[in-house]
C-alpha cells in the first residue's frame, strides 16, 4: 500500500478530533466537579482600577458636544453684525497646513 499526503493529513484530523474529544471530556469533568465545589460560579471578571477610570473617562467624553455652541453662537453674532473679518492669508494659510498636514 502506498501511502500519500492526503491519506497522513486525514490520519491527522482523525488524531486531533481525537484529542479534542478527550480534552473536552477532561474539561467537562473539571467543570462539573467546579461547579459542585463553588456551589455553581466558575467564572469571575474583576476589572482594574486603571480600566475603571478608561471606563468612566469615555462616558464623560461621550457626554461632551461634538459641536461648540458658545463658538458658534459667537461666530455667527460676529457674522450677522458685519465684524468677521478674515484675512486672505490667514485663508491661505489654513489651507496649506491643512494640505501638509494630510501628507505628512
Amino acid at each position: 500500500m502506498r501511502i500519500n499526503s492526503n491519506m497522513t493529513s486525514g490520519m491527522d484530523t482523525l488524531e486531533q478530533t481525537s484529542r479534542r474529544k478527550n480534552v473536552e471530556k477532561a474539561n467537562s469533568v473539571d467543570n462539573q466537579s467546579a461547579t459542585k465545589s463553588t456551589g455553581g460560579l466558575l467564572d469571575a471578571v474583576t476589572i482594574s482600577e486603571r480600566g475603571k477610570d478608561v471606563s468612566g473617562m469615555t462616558q464623560l467624553l461621550k457626554e461632551i458636544p461634538d459641536v461648540r455652541a458658545d463658538k458658534v453662537a459667537e461666530l455667527k453674532e460676529k457674522i450677522a453684525s458685519g465684524n468677521y473679518n478674515v484675512s486672505g492669508r490667514d485663508i491661505a494659510s489654513k489651507i496649506i497646513n491643512s494640505a501638509l498636514d494630510d501628507t505628512f
